[in-house]
């Protein structure tokens, strides 16, 4: 069983600028512009900023990308910074965080590890920060994990179990609208592969029955309902595990949404598991983009712990 104490961030994707499309937007509005940053997450929100104003060729002011949006950072402009966006996965993170990171919705994306399709008995869990470093606390944690774990993966099993038989094979079926009403009864809609649906026409107590007498029917149910039972075990098993469990997630977010989750989730009020990965992000996304988050450093506490601070907030 994996614990987790720090989270992992993976950015897997950032802002691409086509140089082509925007020489040929110059060129059409028969001007030019020049710019010393070679990061396209940078050279964006110059470029709409300019736009705006019109501010190239002989009226460009502010010849430095960093001297440029250093300026908007100084007089919060920052709508041109929503231009710009990062990619991440975050994993090694408790369903506690995200309940928290998720409460940022503007200007961010999200797509998270399914509880209902993907079988959690190998999951591992997250150790709070004001735990780590404590023996007795850390293996009393460690040990309820365990325990939990073990009865996630029984109630998922005796869940699975008691859906294979003959009625709740059938109900599954007619839930999935495999099985449709007809004018007599209920027939099957044809199958898809090789597999063949049952023929005939009976009520729901009557394929119950022949369910149970028929191998071949009964081998047709539980290959085509399968993914539907197993989701509803493990959607049902899941009421054990704990906020701890560890959990994945794709985090979508441009500069200027990112900067107010840095701000608020950085903040020495923060709770401790997202303040360490806000600061995290904050020191990944300083290196990846200096001119858009390098007004920003991360602190170290007396306690050991990190927060975030910057002089220009809510831009």
């Amino acid at each position: 069983m994996k614990f987790f104490t720090r989270p992992k961030i993976y950015l897997v994707g950032k802002q691409v600028m086509s140089d082509a499309d925007a020489r040929r937007f110059l060129e059409e509005e028969g001007t030019t512009w020049m710019t010393d940053t070679a990061i396209d997450g940078e050279k964006l929100p110059e470029l709409a900023g300019r736009m705006c104003y019109m501010s190239f060729g002989d009226k460009q002011g502010r010849k430095s990308n960093k001297d440029y949006l250093g300026h908007i950072l100084e007089v919060g402009h920052g709508s041109v910074l929503e231009h710009t966006v990062f990619n991440f996965i975050f994993t090694g993170v408790s369903r506690s965080l995200t309940h928290e990171l998720i409460r940022h919705r503007a200007g961010f994306g999200y797509s998270q590890l399914s509880q209902r399709y993907v079988d959690e008995r190998d999951a591992g869990f997250v150790i709070p920060p004001a735990v780590q470093g404590d023996a007795e606390l850390e293996n009393a944690v460690r040990g309820f994990c365990e325990s939990t774990s073990k009865l996630y993966a029984e109630l998922t099993d005796k869940l699975a179990d008691k859906y294979t038989s003959p009625r709740q094979l059938v109900d599954f079926a007619l839930r999935d609208e495999m099985l449709v009403a007809k004018d007599e009864g209920y027939a099957f809609k044809p199958g898809h592969g090789e597999a063949k649906p049952p023929a005939g026409t009976r009520s729901i107590a009557e394929w119950a029955t022949f369910v149970e007498s028929d191998k071949e029917a009964n081998k047709y149910l539980r290959k085509v309902t399968l993914t539907a039972r197993r989701k509803t075990a493990r959607e049902a098993a899941r009421c054990v595990l704990p906020n701890a469990t560890e959990t994945k997630i794709f985090v979508t977010a441009n500069a200027r949404a990112l900067r107010h989750f840095i701000e608020l989730r950085g903040d020495i009020h923060a709770e401790a598991e997202i303040r360490a990965l806000a600061c995290d992000v904050c020191r990944l996304v300083i290196k990846e983009a200096p001119n858009l988050f390098g007004d920003y450093e991360v602190v170290k506490l007396p306690d050991g712990s990190e927060r975030t601070r910057t002089k220009h907030r809510k831009v």
